[in-house]
C-alpha cells in the first residue's frame, strides 16, 4: 500500500483516543475526558469534510471498518460510563440551585431572632 489517506490517518488516531478515554472513564478520571473529548471531536469534523471527497480501496475499507468497530464499542462502553456520572452532576447543580433560591428567598441566618 502507498502513502496512507488522511481518512485513515484520522480513523487510526481516533481509536486509540478512545482507548484512552475509555480508561479514563474506568478509573473515574474524569477532569482529563474534556480535553481528550475535544480532540476526538475535532478529529470526526474533520471526518466529515474530507471523507466524502476521498475513495478508499478494499484493504483501507476493511481497516477503516475494523477501526470503526473499535471505536464503536469504546465509545459505547464511555457512555455507558459517563451518562450515569452526567445525572449526578445534573441532580446536584439542581439541589444546589434550589438551595441558593431559599437562601434567596428566606435569607441566610433565619431572620425570626
Amino acid at each position: 500500500m502507498g502513502s496512507q489517506s488522511e481518512v485513515m490517518h484520522c480513523y487510526e488516531q481516533i481509536a486509540p483516543l478512545t482507548e484512552r478515554m475509555l480508561l479514563l472513564a474506568r478509573t473515574k478520571q474524569w477532569g482529563a475526558l474534556p480535553a481528550l473529548e475535544a480532540q476526538y471531536s475535532g478529529m470526526v469534523d474533520r471526518l466529515k469534510v474530507i471523507e466524502p471527497l476521498e475513495t478508499l480501496d478494499e484493504v483501507q475499507a476493511a481497516r477503516k471498518y475494523q477501526l470503526l468497530s473499535r471505536i464503536t464499542a469504546n465509545s459505547t462502553e464511555i457512555f455507558g460510563m459517563v451518562m450515569p456520572q452526567l445525572t449526578k452532576l445534573v441532580t446536584l447543580m439542581q439541589s444546589l440551585e434550589q438551595q441558593q433560591s431559599l437562601q434567596r428567598t428566606y435569607g441566610q441566618g433565619g431572620a425570626l431572632s
